[in-house]
């Protein structure tokens, strides 16, 4: 399956865009690329970054999950779930077609 690659800059670039007029007491991300959309996020948006599945407490409600990709949406849900009501969920690109981020490239 080809894939094309994504470098840091362009994942600010499409974080910003998608983060452009949100509001957030907190944001998390599930898994490595969650983690990571999630810590340029907390820059970008200047709110705390909670690790995925750490409790949060109300004064840091509502809490935005971000994500670098998404196919089905089924991640982004479940994950909403964990949140409970407020949550909102938001990802960079979304599949097809494929990308990979700089940092899942093979080192050789």
């Amino acid at each position: 399956m080809s894939y094309r690659v994504v470098g840091p800059e362009e994942l600010m670039h499409a974080l910003r865009r998608v983060l452009d007029g949100r509001t957030a007491g907190c944001v998390t991300g599930p898994g490595r690329s969650g983690a990571i959309a999630s810590a340029f996020a907390s820059h970008i948006l200047s709110v705390p970054f909670i690790p995925f599945r750490q409790q949060v407490p109300d004064k840091l409600r509502p809490v935005l999950i971000v994500d670098t990709a998404t196919w089905t949406g089924a991640a982004a849900r479940k994950a909403a779930r964990l949140y409970g009501p407020g949550t909102e969920f938001v990802v960079a690109f979304n599949e097809p077609p494929m990308v990979k981020f700089w940092y899942e490239r093979s080192v050789q």
